[in-house]
């Protein structure tokens, strides 16, 4: 008899323990909306985000949207919690984290990714839990073309993010260009958006070069791009490989000038070192908007911290105050309620500009920064209006 119960038990035990490779995505699709289907006591927010890695603004964004959403009863009712994860530029992090946010049937909305391989392979995740995914730092066009229904992003997408740029640099007289990209959802996307709108302008890449985050090595690339007689080289890849490709290809005396898709990071800063003069980035994000809701948020952010906030402080405080815009709306926190109320919501003006979204979820074209350090410092040298697709014949 005690073997018995001892094998019942050992069973039970593994049942238990093998049941999140069993239960689907989709039972926990339809046990967040069962548990959604009246206004919880609060509205339970994921955040997944590489903080560690990138010591960026995303947290204190996000914290300063939450302390005056929760102190204003800006969605209308519940406070909003957040639960705050790091990735650590890891998918298997990121996968377990997907996991744990799909399987929570209390949680209404995830924001994230930085890293557009892990936002990829995320979003269909949520999607089948029926879990709003709230993008703030991905740009890959395909994302909002599949069709799905819980996901909106907030920043540019990479196919407009390409034409405004490619439309810059070429009003900067550049012609020529040198193309290095990274293997992977972004630096792929980034760099064939890239190369059909140089061919659309006229322009031409006359070199190009790939590399692999787990093997970069840009002793062959940078002394290849001595003699390839580009004007510009665009680096469609991240920091911190962005930042050892910068340092390496002037230690060997590459003078090109260098125009890249990074950001503006301490790790980056670090990688780099002196050799980050002058190379250029562009951005979504600027502190010299003039519009009161940007210039209010400049100000509140340095109060209450010190410095001035950058695009990811921007971008997680936005995005909180969206999803709190969607909740008062709809007095639901059901995520495809959110979902359609913010694809559908009038234009919104927040700290980092207007937000006006298409029926995809997709945000409006908004202006691209081109900025090039100066003397250590980013200084915004050109605004590119946002772009059009071009007409198909």
């Amino acid at each position: 008899m005690r073997k018995l119960l001892f094998l019942i038990l050992s069973a039970g035990l593994l049942m238990y323990a093998l049941r999140p490779q069993w239960e689907s995505y989709d039972a926990m699709g339809q046990a967040r909306h069962q548990t959604l289907s009246q206004l919880p006591n609060e509205i339970l927010v994921g955040i997944c985000w590489p903080f560690a890695v990138n010591q960026d603004g995303m947290a204190n964004g996000l914290q300063l949207a939450l302390e005056e959403i929760n102190a204003g009863h800006l969605t209308g009712g519940p406070p909003i919690r957040l639960v705050i994860r790091d990735d650590n530029f890891d998918w298997q992090k990121a996968k377990q984290i997907a996991v744990e946010f799909s399987r929570t049937p209390t949680m209404s909305a995830v924001v994230g990714y930085y890293d557009d391989s892990v936002a990829v392979k995320a979003s269909a995740i949520y999607e089948s839990s029926r879990l709003l995914h709230l993008i703030v730092g991905a740009n890959s066009t395909s994302m909002t073309q599949r069709g799905f229904d819980y996901i909106v992003r907030t920043t540019v997408s990479t196919d407009r993010i390409a034409r405004s740029l490619a439309k810059m640099l070429v009003d900067r007289g550049y012609r020529k260009f040198a193309l290095i990209w990274e293997e992977g959802a972004y630096g792929e996307d980034l760099a064939y958006q890239f190369t059909v709108s140089l061919s659309n302008l006229g322009a031409e890449w006359i070199y190009e070069s790939s590399y692999s985050r787990d093997r970069a090595d840009f002793r062959l690339t940078v002394n290849e791009l001595r003699g390839a007689g580009a004007d510009v080289i665009f680096f469609a890849g991240l920091e911190p490989w962005a930042g050892d490709f910068i340092r390496q290809a002037r230690r060997v005396g590459v003078k090109t000038d260098i125009v890249g898709a990074f950001s503006d990071t301490p790790e980056m800063r670090q990688r780099a070192g002196p050799a980050i003069e002058g190379a250029m980035y562009f951005d979504i994000y600027s502190h010299d908007s003039p519009s009161p809701e940007s210039q209010a948020f400049i100000g509140k952010y340095r109060a209450r911290y010190g410095t001035d906030p950058d695009t990811w402080a921007a971008q997680g405080y936005d995005a909180l105050r969206i999803l709190a815009k969607a909740i008062k709306a709809t007095d639901s926190a059901n995520s495809l309620d959110l979902a359609y109320a913010i694809r559908y919501m009038d234009p919104w003006t927040g700290a980092n500009g207007l937000y006006k979204f298409d029926s995809q979820g997709e945000i409006d074209d908004k202006p691209i920064y081109l900025n090039a350090f100066r003397q250590g410092r980013p200084v915004t040298i050109q605004t590119g209006v946002p772009a059009p697709a071009p007409t198909i014949q």
